[in-house]
């Protein structure tokens, strides 16, 4: 009996090898999402703290704009929590030949070190190790000459401008491929980097400080490492700010002292000078006669009254340069302040965490609702050969023995190959796209044990529970009731009947459709939300795309109209910005030139423990202003104006900082002092953080007038050849700082849009090959319960075609059904997932394209339609002797 038993359970797999397919392709789809997904933003984190800890990545920098004294070094070391401190300096250089800046630090040996992956690292004061991604421009022993942005060599702070290539290395202070950070050399982008000995820098006193601490705990991007981190900051932040203050006044005192005694020098000899020459007075007025003798005396008395004069002005620029002299800064940041690749590769991982929450909810449901009806029908078919094996003499538990090992199999099989695709085929493709923008090295992605228990076990439930629940309702009866074939469902009156004169005008097969679809209201309304589901998928997959697609157009046609902004040293010499101002005065192509102060501050986002990067823009003029930026309401287009009681902030600083209209926004400075700033407006922008306010409302809330320290320009030719142009003839300037291109925001975009696509790409392929299984799974049920009344039509004289269309017009009309609810459904996904989604630093658009619906749309019918060819297959060849019997 056992033998037969075995034998009818293999023949179920044989004869109805479609069904198990598709039980196993629909769980295969769900564990490959959630377990893909749930497992990849993990996954990326931990490589990333395994690279971390490879180089012993600091946890905070201090940054200085001037020599750190011995005296302040000891003060640094002695910081609360510090466990290790290691002192640096770096100089900014371009390559010869070349458009590169190039950053060349001092080689660490404890702290954010350089890690060799082929060559050495420099020994001598004339050698450098490159980054690896110059592997390919430079090759070992090849040497390398640095010029300064006038392409002289002569590099202020090194003392070699030739350098030997001896190693390439990697170095998690640059987890960036392009935009490593901003400097003064070059085009204002740093694009690649060097260490060197600290014997090939003029100076030996550091410029910057690697700290690590002693009381944080965790891997990176966990709540508990940044917190305590971000704690550590904040709670020295002010000391060193007095510090630094201490130091700035021991400067300018030395400084002062230097003046006074010069002066004193000066006072003296301009003292013996003048009694020298009232002798001289004195002699001549004695003998008038003797005046064509004293003429050479006054001549050289003149020459040096001349130096002397000459000397004085001197001495009063110095004393006027002096209190203009910049505050001296030791500002101090953590990772994701000071390394924005730290913080931007947390933010991608975020990302994935946020899919991770939303798709695989979708996907498993719509998985399982098509599942359990599957099952569930299987256990209806069996209920003859239930009867049969129970008047057999065969135990329930035989009975149930095929459900519980066709469930099993189907489960296991399911999830095998979605588990083992969804953990190493979805992430290391998610990796692969965002990996494209980073140094990271080979992607660890180990299995989830975690993940991959839970999804078997959810597939084995539904693949086993429903059809064990009904078989043993049906167990209970007696098998001679069993045997009996089960009555047909009675139909019922639809609403359409209770209508006079529309049911009488109805054709036959309509009202056979329509009846059909209510007879079923279990399959109807799980057709219905499978389709929801799937097109609501393929909506939102396909409205990603769009929604980043069309932000670049936007920001930077419609809001964004300038491509440069040049920041000079307002605190230079007199000489030095008039020549500044002289060559952005002569500067070709230039449409609008705006003069603004330029000023990165920062903001913390709600319950974030990171800070957001803010630039505070205080335009010269309102009216040239508005040539260069519009300001204007998200929703209603209207255009915003600068006022005096208040700034206009960007949207998605309002969003992370919940803050509207009327609240006030709190901006910290390098230093770590914070003020509050009224928000009068909230203006439309995609990608960065700006705040904006005019003169009047800088004054209200600084106590202080507005010092315009930059040139905000606007060209003719806005491609990035010319950009870069006017940015490196800036850089030039002895007065210059940097040059900020508006196009580095367009970059963060690309950078989004570069990872996300692959991953569209892949939810777009699931979500068509799960609408397919769904719609085939459903109307291959639908077909096979209704097999005698198919039968009875054909015998009837219906011809082929018209037997098919009998099927396929119900499963088209909740096709259609399914999709106009996905509609709505993609809709309302697409939104929160967009609201989700992009980094903290930018924002997407919320428009969906009349052309997704309808492709997400044209789509899933095509599915239909391919799903009813293959039905019509079955239908042609249904025995209908056979099954009248």
């Amino acid at each position: 009996m056992k033998t037969i038993l075995n034998r009818n359970i293999r023949r179920e797999f044989k004869f109805s090898f479609a069904r198990f397919a598709s039980i196993a392709v629909l769980l295969g789809l769900g564990v490959f999402v959630l377990v893909g997904l749930k497992v990849t933003g993990p996954d990326m984190r931990a490589t990333g703290n395994t690279y971390y800890t490879e180089h012993h990545m600091a946890d905070a920098v201090i940054k200085s704009d001037v020599a750190i004294s011995k005296s302040d070094q000891t003060y640094m070391r002695n910081l609360p929590h510090i466990k290790k401190i290691e002192f640096s300096t770096y100089k900014d250089a371009v390559i010869k030949g070349s458009t590169s800046s190039i950053r060349v630090s001092e080689k660490t040996s404890t702290l954010s070190t350089s890690k060799i992956s082929s060559g050495r690292l420099p020994t001598r004061s004339n050698e450098i190790a490159l980054s690896s991604a110059e592997k390919g421009k430079y090759h070992l022993g090849q040497t390398i000459t640095l010029v300064n942005n006038k392409g002289k060599t002569n590099v202020s702070g090194l003392k070699h401008t030739r350098y030997k290539v001896v190693g390439f290395v990697t170095s998690s202070d640059y987890l960036m491929k392009q935009n490593l950070g901003t400097t003064n050399a070059g085009t204002g982008q740093l694009t690649t980097f060097g260490v060197v000995t600290k014997a090939a820098f003029t100076s030996s006193r550091p410029t910057m400080a690697y700290v690590s601490y002693n009381n944080v705990h965790g891997a990176a991007y966990s709540n508990r490492y940044e917190s305590q981190v971000a704690k550590n900051v904040n709670q020295v932040t002010h000391r060193l700010t007095k510090r630094a203050d201490h130091r700035q006044t021991q400067l300018t005192t030395a400084a002062s002292d230097k003046l006074n005694a010069a002066q004193k020098r000066l006072t003296a000899k301009q003292n013996t000078l003048t009694a020298t020459k009232a002798k001289l007075s004195a002699a001549i007025k004695q003998d008038p006669q003797a005046a064509s003798q004293y003429k050479t005396q006054e001549a050289a008395l003149a020459k040096q009254q001349a130096k002397l004069t000459v000397a004085q002005k001197s001495l009063t620029a110095q004393r006027q340069s002096l209190k203009k002299t910049s505050q001296l800064t030791y500002e101090i940041q953590s990772r994701n302040d000071y390394n924005s690749g730290y913080n931007q590769y947390g933010e991608d991982a975020k990302r994935i965490d946020v899919l991770a929450n939303t798709f695989p909810i979708i996907f498993f449901a719509v998985a399982i609702m098509v599942t359990l009806i599957t099952m569930t029908r299987m256990a209806e078919e069996k209920r003859q050969e239930l009867g049969v094996l129970g008047a057999l003499g065969y135990t329930k538990h035989d009975a149930m023995k095929v459900f519980i090992i066709y469930g099993v199999l189907a489960g296991l099989l399911g999830s095998a190959v979605g588990a083992w695709f969804g953990t190493s085929f979805l992430p290391r493709k998610i990796f692969a796209a965002y990996a494209a923008n980073f140094t990271m090295p080979s992607f660890q992605t180990p299995p989830s044990l975690l993940w991959i228990s839970v999804a078997v076990i959810i597939s084995l439930l539904c693949a086993t529970l429903p059809a064990i629940i009904v078989a043993t309702k049906q167990l209970r009866e007696v098998p001679a009731v069993l045997m009996a074939p089960k009555p047909p469902k009675s139909g019922s009156k639809v609403l359409l009947e209770r209508i006079p004169g529309l049911w009488q005008h109805l054709s036959f097969n309509h009202k056979v459709t329509i009846r059909n679809l209510f007879r079923y209201k279990s399959r109807m309304l799980m057709t219905i939300l499978g389709v929801l589901g799937c097109t609501a998928l393929l909506i939102t997959g396909f409205g990603i795309r769009d929604s980043l697609n069309g932000i670049v157009k936007t920001q930077y046609s419609d809001i964004i109209h300038y491509d440069v902004i040049g920041v000079f040293n307002p605190n230079a010499t007199s000489a030095s910005r008039k020549a500044y101002e002289k060559k952005v005065d002569d500067l070709k192509g230039v449409k609008n030139n705006t003069k603004v102060y330029y000023e990165s501050v920062t903001a913390k986002p709600t319950d974030e423990v990171t800070n957001q990067s803010v630039s505070l823009i205080v335009p010269k003029s309102t009216k040239a202003f508005k040539k260069d930026v519009t300001l204007r309401n998200p929703t209603t287009k209207k255009h915003l104006h600068l006022t005096n009681n208040g700034a206009i902030i960007t949207k998605k600083l309002a969003t992370i900082t919940n803050v509207k209209k009327g609240d006030y926004l709190t901006i910290k400075q390098s230093d770590g002092d914070k003020y509050r700033v009224k928000v009068s407006g909230i203006t439309e922008m995609y990608a960065g953080h700006d705040v904006y306010m005019n003169s009047t409302y800088y004054h209200k809330v600084f106590s202080k007038n507005v010092t315009y320290n930059a040139n905000m320009l606007r060209l003719s030719n806005r491609s990035n050849k010319s950009i870069n142009r006017v940015s490196r003839t800036l850089n030039k300037q002895s007065a210059a700082l940097t040059a900020v291109q508006s196009n580095d925001a367009k970059t963060t975009i690309n950078n989004i849009l570069s990872g996300l696509n692959h991953l569209v790409l892949i939810i777009i392929i699931v979500a068509s090959v799960l609408a397919f299984v769904v719609l085939f799974t459903l109307t291959n049920i639908n077909v096979s319960e209704r097999m005698r009344e198919l039968s009875t039509i054909k015998v009837l004289g219906f011809y082929p075609m018209e037997v098919v269309m009998y099927v396929y017009r119900e499963t088209f009309i909740l096709t259609v059904a399914g999709i106009l609810l996905g509609f709505i459904g993609g809709d309302y996904l697409h939104y929160y997932i967009m609201q989700t989604l992009p980094p903290e630093t930018a924002m997407a658009d919320m428009t969906l394209f009349w052309t997704n619906f309808t492709v997400s749309g044209l789509m899933t019918l095509g599915f239909s339609v391919v799903v009813m060819g293959l039905m019509a297959y079955k239908i042609n060849r249904v025995d209908m002797l056979e099954a009248l019997k």
